[in-house]
């Protein structure tokens, strides 16, 4: 069974303050040319996106220059809904057997419910602190990701986390659906980035694999 984990890229979409919001025209219409074709113009951190190291180092790796590897493995969703606004190193190694064999984890914030109205950038969703995010580069992780806007806090223009993992090529996500999988331990998750040169970031296409949903499914059949 496959679950898409995935927000809709619309010119409606929240995005990061300052950020510009997409827009879509029609480059080609069936009327006048006989077949459809979109102009597409949007950042390369819109909507459910990955960061690469390049977007904060001088000298930091572009997503197009790492393996297919980099963006596939095992994951954990960890729910840090009611933790408050800090999610701390304690909690982390409290979930320490659901962190240990994971490639990415995410937090599931609950900002989710809030995507496509204002609320859903009020500055106020759980972010790791500085300790927290030297636990999670210890684990050799691939990834961490939210369903929020930000690993940071938004009025945080150091940006203390992001640099935190970049630094270690620990990849970002952020702006994930993890409602269907929340509290999940354990199953196969693939973010699979927009390819161009030099992406510093890009729009993501993320999904999980819950295998043992499929084998229940088939021995149903």
């Amino acid at each position: 069974m496959l679950i898409d984990m995935t927000h809709t890229i619309t010119p409606e979409i929240p995005v990061y303050p300052g950020a510009p919001a997409p827009a879509f025209s029609p480059a080609c219409t069936l009327t006048r040319d006989g077949f459809r074709e979109t102009l597409l113009t949007f950042s390369s951190h819109t909507g459910t996106h990955m960061d690469a190291p390049a977007h904060l180092l001088q000298d930091g790796r572009t997503l197009d220059d790492m393996p297919m590897s980099q963006f596939s493995g095992r994951a954990t969703v960890l729910d840090v809904s009611g933790e408050g606004p800090v999610i701390t190193e304690a909690f982390l190694q409290s979930n320490y057997e659901a962190i240990h064999t994971a490639d990415y984890i995410l937090f599931y914030t609950g900002w989710e419910d809030r995507w496509g109205t204002e609320s859903f950038l009020e500055d106020a969703f759980p972010v790791p602190d500085e300790a927290a995010a030297k636990y999670l580069v210890s684990r050799g992780l691939k990834g961490v990701g939210t369903d929020a806007a930000s690993i940071d806090r938004l009025g945080d223009k150091r940006l203390p986390i992001h640099r935190a993992l970049l630094k270690d090529s620990v990849l970002i996500l952020e702006n994930l659906c993890l409602k269907k999988v929340r509290g999940r331990k354990d199953f196969l998750f693939f973010a699979l980035p927009m390819k161009f040169r030099n992406t510093d970031g890009a729009p993501i296409r993320a999904f999980a694999e819950l295998r043992e949903a499929f084998e229940a499914e088939r021995r149903r059949r």
